[in-house]
């Protein structure tokens, strides 16, 4: 099995990213693999270089940045510091669902723009684009990660996860590769039930992948059921947790469910992989050749171990600059140097997207991270959206209108029939409208929140 995972990594996949046109990727993957150790000053130094070019591209040639920096009464030329970014005006969900058209590059050809959206699980879906180069750049990203918790091309791989988009598309060509390529184990948490629980966990120990990655609610949740069954769960290497806020409490029962380490990630459908735990588990260090990271409280950057929102820059989206974009999440600067030898900056005390399982008709598990995909995100018109479970048969919408009208007939159609779909057959749906939803006095935002299904698994 070995030699043939080198043959895969080193034949197989250069082969098939070739014959994709994706061969860019490797160069990719081999720059981060070296720029990762580079010596601090050199790595701030390719990251200004980086960020000075994409302010001049999105002054130069994106209408909406040019429109945004007059009106700030600035230039990219002003931006010489990190204070100095704190006069480019922040750019919010709402902003880019209300200017897409005018944030896009309109030299650039439309027929090679790769279109894409959030999840929802912050409340607010956003569509966006960016082009092929950046989609090279996601991809060699998240191998560097990946490798972090000790995975490889050619290894197996399972996955608890339920973005439809992250499936393999079916077809004979997947089939094929299916063939060569050694597929994942996938256990869909849209719907979860204690059979497939006891049956992913079956699949597990027959194909015995050395990583899982998973949703972090979805694997905490099949972490106790079998600690409460009793039942022997499988212990891979490493586990790759993202998507939702890990607790404390949730690493811990995981990691002596499955006995093996977990690494968390922060991540993202606008920009992949913002941040990773190394093996050295103190911190999560940044993407930081791809993404310039700021914790802001307020109007000014915060000191270490401050908590700050987290407002990112994709430095490589040059057909669709997202500059000084508010994530949703916070997080607090983690000093000194990490023992591992990268000058990867880490940040810490990660609080944001936060899901729990709602539970439906016949008993069913919907992962919250599941329902935003497949729900809100489907329907801009929805704004920001937060569902209420405390009552079995019951769901209850939160809709935030602000200056926005109530859901419109066609959207309360939508609506139902995939909250049905979902989560069963006569499920009661009620809605609620106010301006804003607000965040937890933590400063989550609780995109579903379940007093049933914490009854059942708490």
């Amino acid at each position: 099995m070995l030699i043939y995972q080198q043959f895969v990594k080193h034949v197989l996949k250069p082969l098939d990213l070739w014959r994709s046109g994706d061969y860019a990727e490797i160069f990719y993957w081999r720059e981060f693999e070296r720029t990762q150790f580079l010596p601090p000053d050199e790595l701030r130094h390719l990251v200004w270089q980086r960020l000075r070019n994409i302010l001049d591209t999105a002054y130069s040639r994106i209408p909406y940045y040019k429109s945004t920096f007059d009106h700030a009464g600035i230039v990219p030329s002003d931006i010489k510091t990190d204070t100095d970014m704190l006069s480019v005006p922040i750019l919010e969900k709402r902003d880019v669902q209300a200017n897409l058209q005018t944030m896009l590059d309109p030299e650039y050809p439309k027929n090679r723009l790769i279109f894409d959206k959030t999840g929802g699980s912050t409340g607010t879906p956003v569509n966006y684009y960016y082009n092929i180069e950046r989609k090279w750049a996601r991809q060699a990203a998240m191998l560097r990660h990946d490798r972090w918790a000790g995975y490889e091309e050619g290894q197996r791989f399972a996955s608890l996860w339920g973005a439809a988009r992250d499936m393999p598309v079916p077809g004979w060509k997947q089939q094929i590769k299916s063939l060569i390529f050694p597929k994942t184990l996938q256990l869909n948490s849209v719907n979860i039930t204690p059979e497939l629980m006891l049956r992913f966990n079956e699949q597990l120990k027959r194909y015995r992948p050395p990583i899982i990655l998973a949703y972090a609610k979805a694997l905490a949740l099949f972490a106790s059921f079998l600690k409460q069954r009793g039942v022997s769960a499988y212990q891979p290497k490493g586990i790759i947790t993202s998507a939702e806020v890990l607790t404390p409490e949730d690493r811990q029962l995981i990691e002596e469910t499955l006995s093996a380490p977990v690494f968390n990630r922060l991540g993202c459908r606008e920009f992949s992989v913002v941040a990773s735990e190394c093996d050295q588990h103190n911190g999560m260090h940044l993407m930081a050749e791809g993404l310039y990271i700021e914790l802001v409280r307020g109007s000014r950057h915060t000191e270490t171990g401050e908590t700050g929102e987290i407002i990112v820059t994709d430095l490589l989206n040059t057909v669709m600059p997202m500059i000084r974009y508010r994530l949703g999440d916070t997080a607090s600067w983690v000093a000194g140097t990490c023992s591992c030898g990268r000058a990867l900056p880490r940040i810490d005390n990660i609080t944001g997207r936060v899901t729990d399982f709602i539970v439906g008709m016949d008993n069913r598990l919907c992962s919250g991270v599941a329902l935003a995909t497949f729900i809100v995100s489907k329907r801009p018109s929805f704004g920001q959206i937060q569902i209420i479970q405390e009552e079995r048969g019951k769901v209850l919408y939160r809709v935030g209108c602000g200056q926005n009208k109530p859901l419109q007939q066609p959207d309360l159609d939508f609506l139902r029939e995939q909250t049905e779909l979902y989560l069963g057959q006569g499920i009661h749906i009620d809605y609620e409208y106010v301006d804003v939803i607000p965040h937890e006095v933590s400063g989550k935002f609780l995109f579903s929140k379940s007093t049933v299904v914490r009854e059942m698994f708490q």
